[in-house]
């Protein structure tokens, strides 16, 4: 199963969540690619506006841990992705996996204004290419 978690300090940019709130404005599919191999995690959207790739190295100062055992590409509708996007800007850490089936499975640490941590869930089904006859 893959596995990457991104870590957002106070004092780094939140460039995941730019890219995923410019991505979520701009096209309909979101394309994850996570390889044991470069480019490791890919972030890929496609829509009337264009195309767009996003790759995060394993050693980015964004990564606190990667782990991946083989090549998972798998593509999901943005339209199901915006609720989570509100849980990802107040987020302090984000861990993002797939299972084998290419399911989605966000998880946000989200720090209140009293220091307590609280995780918020979400999951994602991916979106299946339909073969024309």
């Amino acid at each position: 199963m893959p596995l990457s978690t991104q870590s957002q300090g106070d004092d780094e940019q939140y460039v995941l969540v730019a890219n995923l709130d410019n991505a979520r404005n701009l096209s309909n599919i979101l394309k994850i690619t996570m390889s044991p191999s470069q480019p490791y995690f890919r972030l890929s959207t496609f829509g009337n506006a264009g195309n767009a790739h996003y790759d995060y190295s394993k050693d980015s100062d964004m990564m606190e841990l990667f782990k991946c055992t083989e090549t998972q590409t798998n593509r999901y509708k943005m339209s199901l992705l915006k609720p989570s996007t509100k849980a990802l800007a107040l987020s302090c850490k984000v861990s993002v996996r797939t299972d084998n089936r290419g399911f989605l499975s966000l998880q946000y640490l989200v720090r209140n204004d009293d220091g307590q941590i609280c995780f918020v869930e979400y999951y994602c089904c991916p979106d299946e290419e339909v073969e024309e006859n």
